[in-house]
């Protein structure tokens, strides 16, 4: 039988709204640790009434700095996610699977982009 924890991230953060990284961060910090121990993790929004970006690149997002996408879709289940934010969750995502494969190149563009 395999290990799971349960997080509802309303509950978790304290508020119906997702709108701040320090949130973020409280999700994810509940989530490494998890997927480190080889438990599965359900990820509840039931109760998450607004979020935003900011909010789902710490929670979600930066896991792809961590560990790959086999094993954040092996143990990470999302429920409840509203249908309207899955376009910006697979767009944080995808940006983050980007940043983190070849973070010294995103690194350096940055620094010539802002420094010009």
């Amino acid at each position: 039988m395999k290990k799971e924890i349960y997080i509802d991230v309303a509950e978790k953060i304290e508020n119906p709204s997702a709108l701040t990284q320090e949130q973020g961060n409280l999700i994810y910090n509940e989530i490494v640790p998890a997927i480190e121990q080889g438990t599965h993790v359900v990820l509840d929004f039931e109760q998450v009434e607004s979020m935003i970006t900011a909010f789902l690149n710490n929670a979600i997002g930066q896991l792809y700095g961590k560990f790959t996408s086999e094993q954040i879709s092996e143990y990470l289940k999302i429920t409840n996610f509203p249908d309207i934010k899955k376009s910006t969750l697979n767009l944080v995502i995808s940006n983050a699977k980007k940043f983190y494969s070849n973070q010294e190149k995103f690194n350096a563009t940055a620094k010539e982009v802002f420094n010009s």
